[in-house]
């Protein structure tokens, strides 16, 4: 209500009031309940007239006025209310502007949450024109000396022209089986492209992630790497956001890796700190002018020939490097954007919904590394350890910080029981307010192994031991390995990335692959939520409990997960919508569901399955993709059920590099019964949480409504292939292809002559 609790007791004659106070205010306490639930009637009728405007009614009336208007029902993407609400909204803007160009990339992109590029092809298509309608830049032959145009080759904003393919653009008409093997591209879209009723809807499966402020990676004085893992990474462009009904979709309107020639032409369109890329070298910001595209490509001990003056830049490989004749900085700090596929494994998007509330005030130890007190994260656990146990503590660690650290043996974090201890990467605002910080746009990385030392107390009546201590890690890049010892402990794990293969070399090749990235003794129970990882190694009895992660063995026929010696089964695990690359050893399978296992034995390995579960009776696996040679418990929609379709139904991905843009994505040729094997319809694996399926299913629905009369329309995600990587070129088309088999007793497999870098 308006009024106040107050202001309707004021109300009353002050007789009331007067014997109200002399019987204890029970008169009060009746307005009280009153009042309270007036205010909830007016707010309720408040919202009624909320609810008259698309704009501002709840979420669920947004269908009821899409029924108004037409706008038939979609698959409801999760948190992506906001795409609903303004696929709604624009549905009048969509049909007022019906068969343009502007309308389908409107309505590709609110329905999908995705950038969307919508191409008619037979714009491209080679024709002999009609004196009426001449195109100058029509132009039938490509111009073998224009790279800008031969680099778009066959993308979406591609400009060389096509002669003409009658084949159809449509998701071609074909026979599918239960389960379904067909590959994802050619439901889709067809094989034609360039015809007069074809049209493409390009959809980006990227993101692009800025990373403002931080330190670059030192190679030497001169030379310089954006990664603060050391390792080659391609630069994405950072989209700027826009508004519906504008303008088209342009190359700087979505996330891809910025090549070097339109860097080169366009350096002032991506470089500047209002572009998200810039280099700040001893507190002074490198001007534009002074910026220069090389190819910083390894070439004996030297990457490239900068010019005397300048700063050279190679964003395919995420480069820096200064001219010999400029002082080299003490210290370079980069903002750059990278690419991934979705929020996971730590980085600078918002991690708040993902945390329970952390008022640094709520805990008795407080850290911020960096400061006079605690200048190291060593010098902050060395004051944990001293804390008395049962204390909860925090320890922020700033901004986009690198760290090197060695906490092992007597500098390991102490854990006693009931203590807890969270180490959660923040951005720190400049406020009067000790400890104002904000988890989002903050990801530190830490060089280096930890500890963790577990301290069980004796229980009080002899029986029921007390709560262990529990150790929490946010937002972090971890280039070492984790390992608990001493009594049973807690290690959560959230939006953390711990390096496959501990290290990365600068090609991103790990430095020891297969090496556990975990290693956990004793009763300790793991926990990873949106993790990337290396394989685990845990006591029978600890257990795991792994959601939306990736564990990467770096071979299908590595250990991903098991006891902690590595050599005997490891503790119950309970895994969903998770991706596992490699060979998996549990005593009890809790729960697997929506899982990938990619996993396979070698000849002559002494497992007896690839994915093995000691206990069989209690346990249970769904909707999962696991090798037909696994011992499991009960299955239930598991893929393959017929061995002889294990290998028509294997998971493709685009990449399962460490490092890649694309890393762990499902690729083009992925078989349907993958894409939508799911319990929910959605794709299998840790991008299960990208609801992307149906994302691409909307775009499926809607565009139709909404293409010109004849026409129809393919879809093409970007990336959706696979690229082949590790080709040795030579001269006049021989090349050869490097393969590492997945056997430990093989050698190195080559394949040399004409064409090997096709195989």
């Amino acid at each position: 209500m308006s009024l106040n609790l107050e202001q309707l007791y004021a109300l009353l004659p002050a007789i009331y009031r007067t014997r109200d106070a002399q019987n204890g205010e029970p008169l009060k306490a009746l307005l009280s309940v009153i009042q309270a639930q007036g205010a909830i009637l007016e707010e309720n009728i408040q919202q009624l007239y909320d609810d008259e405007f698309i704009e501002t009614c709840a979420p669920w009336v947004i269908p009821y006025i899409g029924e108004l208007v037409g706008s038939t029902g979609l698959y409801e993407i999760s948190g992506a209310t906001a795409r609903r609400r303004a696929e709604v909204a624009n549905t009048i803007g969509y049909r007022r502007r019906k068969g343009t160009v502007l309308a389908l990339e409107q309505v590709a992109m609110d329905v999908s949450g995705r950038p969307a590029k919508v191409v008619e092809f037979f714009k491209r298509l080679i024709t002999t024109e009609s004196m009426r309608h001449i195109r100058p830049h029509h132009a039938s032959q490509a111009n073998l000396r224009n790279g800008d145009k031969l680099a778009n080759l066959g993308l979406a904003f591609e400009t060389l022209n096509h002669t003409v393919d009658v084949r159809r653009i449509a998701p071609r008409v074909h026979t599918t089986s239960d389960p379904d093997t067909s590959p994802l591209d050619i439901n889709l879209h067809g094989p034609g492209k360039y015809n007069i009723p074809d049209i493409g809807v390009y959809l980006w499966r990227w993101k692009s992630f800025s990373v403002a402020h931080a330190p670059a990676f030192s190679v030497d004085g001169r030379r310089f790497l954006f990664s603060p893992l050391g390792q080659n990474v391609p630069l994405f462009n950072a989209p700027a956001v826009r508004t519906p009904f504008t303008e088209l979709t342009t190359r700087f309107d979505v996330p891809q890796p910025i090549r070097r020639r339109e860097f080169y032409e366009e350096l002032q369109q991506f470089y500047g700190k209002a572009n998200g890329l810039e280099l700040v070298a001893d507190g002074v910001a490198v001007p534009w002018k002074q910026i220069c595209c090389r190819d910083l490509s390894d070439s004996g001990n030297h990457w490239g020939c900068t010019p005397k003056g300048k700063v050279a830049i190679d964003p395919e490989l995420g480069r820096i490097e200064f001219a010999p004749d400029l002082a080299p900085p003490r210290q370079l700090r980069v903002s750059y954007s990278y690419g991934f596929p979705a929020e996971i494994g730590g980085g600078p998007y918002s991690r708040s919904s993902n945390l329970p509330p952390l008022d640094p005030e709520q805990f008795q130890f407080k850290a911020l590394v960096g400061t006079l007190e605690t200048g190291t994260l060593a010098d902050a656990i060395d004051r944990w350890n001293v804390q008395s146990p049962g204390a909860k503590g925090i320890v922020i660690l700033p901004d986009y910080e690198t760290y090197s650290i060695d906490l092992t043996g007597i500098a390991a974090i102490r854990m006693p029981s009931q203590s807890e201890l969270w180490i959660i990467a923040a951005q720190v605002h400049q406020s009067q307010k000790p400890f104002d910080v904000s988890y989002s746009e903050s990801c530190v990385t830490l060089h280096g192994n930890l500890e963790i030392y577990g301290q069980q107390a004796p229980s009080a009546d002899g029986e029921n031991a007390p709560p262990v201590g529990q150790l929490n890690l946010s937002g972090l890049w971890i280039s070492g390995a984790i390992r608990t010892t001493g009594d049973a402990v807690a290690v959560q794990l959230m939006d953390c990335t711990l390096v496959p293969g501990i290290e990365l070399k600068r090609d991103g090749s790990p430095v020891e692959p297969a090496e556990p990235s975990i290693v956990a003794s004793a009763a300790t129970t793991l926990g990873l939520t949106r993790c990337i990882s290396g394989p685990i190694a845990i006591d029978v009895d600890g257990t795991g409990r792994i959601c939306s992660s990736i564990v990467d063995a770096s071979s299908r026929c590595s250990i991903a997960y098991a006891g902690a010696d590595f050599a005997s089964e490891g503790g119950d695990l309970h895994i969903e919508d998770s991706t596992v690359i490699g060979k998996v050893w549990t005593r009890l399978m809790e729960l697997a569901s929506n899982t990938i296992f990619l996993a396979r034995r070698p000849r002559h390995d002494a497992w007896q399955a690839a994915v093995w579960c000691d206990r069989r009776q209690a346990g249970c696996m769904r909707f999962c993709f696991v090798p037909t040679d696994s011992i499991t418990p009960k299955r239930f929609r598991c893929l393959p059920e017929d061995p002889s379709l294990e290998g028509a139904l294997d998971p493709k991905f685009v990449s399962l590099h460490y490092g890649n843009p694309s890393y762990g994505l499902l690729s083009g040729d992925v078989p349907m019964a993958i894409w939508k094997g799911a319990d929910n319809g959605s794709q299998m694996g840790v991008y299960h949480l990208l609801q992307e399926t149906e994302a691409v299913r909307n775009v499926q629905l809607r565009v139709p409504e909404y293409l010109p009369f004849g026409l129809e329309a393919g879809i093409y995600l970007e990336p959706s292939r696979t690229y082949v990587t590790g080709v040795i070129h030579g001269p006049y088309g021989y090349g050869s292809h490097r393969f590492v088999p997945c056997d430990d007793e093989e050698a190195e497999l080559w394949r040399v002559g004409i064409g090997a870098g096709l195989l």
